[in-house]
């Protein structure tokens, strides 16, 4: 039995953890099949626009199979290397993927959950989400996740976090960065649903680029990023995709991709009745 699901909606990609009986934790089957699924997200025309990251039951992500940990524990080195590689290159595929990834958080989010959290590009969370990092009170260490958190939080936030391992509620997650959008009351997927709306707006082929963009004007010193930022905008201006969105503009008409919103607007109509 999968412990994950996908299922195409319109121009979305729906990846949901399916293992609430463990509350999603992460057990190797299931950090193999996300990373295929992250990975196996190439340039091909058919590729979805976005990428929508969930979980099923009342917990997001326990992070790690704690059974899994233990067992671990016994190995020898190479194994234990191997393994918290593996883990590694999972959530790499998912920070790396082409296209935008948005998380669905409600429920807790532990650990390795909230590495998961922080490798998606946009999170949105209910009000009863919240976040712990909670490794150090099992004598561990937020490993292969750490490069992530700090992404998201800062070093000094990051280090407070780990340390402690206390938890975050929703509302602080939300004012430290964690969390990008905070729905209100019931309205978890009508947010989720706002934010998608506003990523189709955008050009399939722009929102690469910007993946692609932030990654590595992050990684340039601001004195050395004269070339690689110039040499973005100069290859994003000629793609045909650009022309005919600006031509559109001008002739005041939809963009071209304007029907992949109508595709998502069709598909989650469609599945409320």
């Amino acid at each position: 039995m999968s412990t994950i699901l996908r299922e195409r909606r319109g121009p979305v990609l729906a990846v949901t953890l399916d293992r609430p009986e463990a509350r999603n934790a992460f057990d190797h089957e299931m950090v193999i099949a996300l990373r295929e699924v992250f990975a196996g997200i190439g340039p091909a025309a058919d590729r979805p626009r976005a990428v929508l990251l969930q979980a099923a039951g009342a917990t997001f992500c326990a992070g790690g199979d704690l059974n899994d940990m233990r067992r671990l524990g016994r190995a020898d080195r190479e194994e234990n290397l191997a393994a918290a590689r593996e883990l590694g290159e999972m959530f790499r595929a998912v920070r790396l993927c082409p296209v935008p990834v948005v998380a669905r958080v409600q429920g807790g989010a532990f650990g390795g959950g909230v590495g998961l959290v922080c490798a998606c590009d946009i999170v949105v969370a209910g009000p009863s989400a919240f976040f712990a990092l909670t490794e150090a009170r099992l004598g561990l260490v937020a490993g292969v996740i750490s490069p992530l958190v700090i992404g998201r939080l800062g070093p000094a936030r990051a280090r407070l976090h780990c340390l402690l391992g206390e938890r975050i509620d929703a509302r602080e997650a939300h004012r430290i960065g964690l969390v990008d959008v905070l729905a209100e009351g019931d309205d978890l997927d009508a947010a989720v649903a706002g934010v998608v709306r506003s990523l189709l707006q955008g050009g399939p082929e722009a929102l690469g680029r910007i993946k692609e963009l932030v990654e590595g004007s992050a990684a340039l010193p601001f004195a050395d990023s004269l070339e690689f930022t110039a040499r973005m905008i100069a290859e994003a201006r000629t793609t045909p995709q650009a022309l005919a969105a600006l031509d559109a503009f001008f002739a005041k008409e939809p963009s071209p991709w304007a029907h992949d919103l109508a595709d998502w607007n069709r598909d989650r109509q469609d599945r409320r009745s």
